[in-house]
């Protein structure tokens, strides 16, 4: 008879203890309910960027992976807001209180169960995105990092404020938080004084790239920052690039102007040239001129006024071919 309760809410959809099971089973977990009268289950996620968030408000249940599917190249970063969280795996017990922050492999096979009511916040993340980093993607335990550390916690913050956003903050922003959230993930998963894994050349400037292109107008960006953000020394980073026939600034400044003039293709005034060069971080309005004008032939002023022109031709071939009679009617029809 619980079946036909719709007590349980999934994304705003209600739906009965059966379907709940269903949809759990869908996202790569067999779930059971431990009690006939749980009371509701909430569920609320969204999948923005390369993560999914999560939020959990249940009680009596308890959930094992489904040992196949797409789900296992994932890990799943817990934070227990209110309640407790039992995690059985390989013969030992993880009890997660308030505050206390999980990270969970899928890989291998364990038990989570809770009783009383529990909230949990939950970040599903690709094994790719941590590979990337030069992090650890491979838990045989649960991994709990270090809850007196002052980062651990900043970071546990940091990522209660990403779930709290979920169903509120537009997708883009969304997205360039959870990017925030992988880049500090070496706080919560790599043991103090253990180095990060070795990092191909070819790596290290993808990474660098993904990094350039999220704080490229970024006026303060450098190569000390960027080297700062990917774990390793401002030569190493410099080394790795020109092997890749690159200059960190250079390739700055490159995207710089490549932002500069989508933003001038749409038409800009003086005054909104020279907000646009500090915009796309430019320290001086003649230092982007000088720029633009050594990439582009033009200056900004003319750029800008040739992609107008241009606009205005296109727009009046555009009003040329419409038939006279659709643009002057020669007569009104009354009726």
């Amino acid at each position: 008879m619980f079946d036909t309760n719709c007590e349980n809410i999934w994304n705003g959809t209600r739906m009965s203890r059966a379907e709940w099971i269903d949809a759990m089973s869908s996202v790569g977990h067999q779930y059971h309910f431990d009690s006939p009268d749980p009371g509701p289950s909430i569920h609320c996620g969204v999948h923005t960027g390369k993560i999914t968030i999560v939020n959990l408000d249940i009680a009596w249940q308890s959930a094992s992976p489904i040992m196949r599917g797409s789900h296992l190249d994932n890990l799943f970063l817990q934070v227990v807001k209110s309640g407790t969280r039992c995690i059985e795996q390989r013969g030992q017990t993880y009890k997660l209180r308030p505050g206390d922050v999980a990270v969970v492999d899928p890989l291998t096979r364990y038990k989570a169960s809770v009783h009383e009511r529990t909230t949990i916040s939950i970040i599903r993340i690709p094994r790719s995105a941590l590979s990337d980093r030069g992090l650890r993607y491979r838990f045989p335990v649960v991994w709990c990092p270090d809850p007196t550390s002052p980062d651990v916690r900043a970071v546990r913050d940091f990522v209660l404020c990403l779930a709290s956003q979920a169903d509120k903050a537009t997708g883009l922003l969304l997205a360039r938080l959870g990017e925030q959230c992988l880049d500090l993930m070496d706080v919560l998963v790599n043991e103090s004084g253990r180095p990060l894994m070795a990092r191909s050349p070819s790596l290290i400037v993808t990474r660098a790239k993904q990094m350039i292109l999220r704080r490229v107008c970024d006026p303060n960006l450098s190569p000390g920052c960027i080297a700062a953000a990917l774990n390793m020394s401002t030569s190493s980073l410099t080394r790795a690039l020109r092997a890749n026939g690159l200059s960190v600034m250079r390739y700055v400044w490159s995207l710089r102007l490549e932002c500069a003039a989508r933003r001038l293709g749409v038409g800009a005034s003086h005054g909104a040239i020279k907000a646009i060069a500090y915009q796309c971080g430019f320290p001086s309005h003649s230092h982007f001129s000088r720029a633009f004008k050594a990439r582009y032939d033009m200056t900004p002023r003319e750029y800008a006024t040739c992609n107008q022109m241009a606009r205005d031709t296109e727009d009046q071939d555009a009003q040329a071919s419409v038939p006279s009679s659709d643009r002057h009617p020669s007569h009104i029809d009354r009726g």
